[in-house]
């Protein structure tokens, strides 16, 4: 342990006189002390400050991702979550845990950094727009932050698992459609990426399980469903859709755009 100030012993071995202290002894010994008591309350408050901006106070607990700052819940059921974490310049999401796996899609890219408690900020590599992952949080809970650069916003849309387990769904493997490009297939989930160019089509689809859509490039989109009228929508990125399994769909983009979506389904 460090002091700022270190008093000197006060002798009374055995066979000497008590020490006593009288006029200008007794207040130097009594500035010694108070300067050693302001010692250690510096001390202390500063260990606290740098320990509450570790985010390691004993017994601290954080709050669960969804309440974070920047992190807004905008569906959940009893598959998925899904949260839209849009960061402004300099955004700070504050420490707060993870407990359950999540995929996540990049929608606009700014430098970032990243904390988890005791350690130290550290800036994290640039995830550019379109940028898709799984991360597997298993039995460990997992705390961090978030700190957005002062250069430009960033989006993720991310999508929380919500079961207990996999529930054993069979997902479609979208063979007969190579436009849509598989990018993720594990024990939970599996994606695909489709990029359409203006007047591009992918052919019809029978999805499997459950799932999510993520706009990465928006556009207008003609989808076909048997028996019923075409459906076109204006997208716009960052958007999402919710899939029902064993539904079927061929999509066309209608517009003059480039149109990048991920989609995902659960198994």
């Amino acid at each position: 342990m460090t002091y700022l100030a270190q008093g000197h012993p006060i002798e009374n071995g055995v066979g000497s006189e008590p020490h006593t202290f009288e006029g200008a002894q007794l207040m130097k010994f009594s500035a010694r002390i108070l300067y050693l008591g302001l010692s250690l309350i510096v001390i202390a408050h500063s260990s606290a400050y740098a320990q509450q901006a570790n985010g390691r106070d004993a017994g601290q607990t954080f709050p669960p991702v969804e309440q974070a700052s920047f992190h807004q819940v905008v569906f959940a059921n009893d598959d998925f979550a899904v949260l839209n974490n849009r960061y402004p310049p300099g955004g700070n999401s504050g420490f707060h845990t993870h407990y359950r796996d999540i995929f996540y899609v990049a929608i606009q890219a700014a430098p970032q950094s990243g904390q988890r408690p005791g350690q130290q900020l550290t800036e994290a590599p640039i995830t550019p727009a379109g940028a898709a992952g799984y991360n597997a949080i298993g039995g460990e809970p997992r705390t961090h932050r978030i700190v957005n650069s002062d250069t430009g916003p960033s989006q993720f849309i991310v999508i929380e698992m919500r079961r207990a387990a996999p529930r054993g769904d069979e997902v479609s493997s979208r063979e007969s459609a190579p436009e849509y490009v598989q990018i993720i297939d594990n024990e939970r989930v599996r994606a695909w990426r489709l990029i359409l160019a203006p007047g591009q089509s992918a052919p019809s689809i029978s999805q499997g399980g459950n799932g999510v859509r993520v706009v990465v490039r928006g556009g207008l989109l003609t989808t076909t469903t048997p028996g019923v009228l075409d459906q076109t929508f204006a997208l716009r990125a960052g958007e999402f859709a919710v899939q029902a399994g064993r539904s079927i769909r061929a999509l066309r983009n209608s517009g003059a755009e480039t149109i990048e979506l991920v989609e995902l389904e659960l198994k």
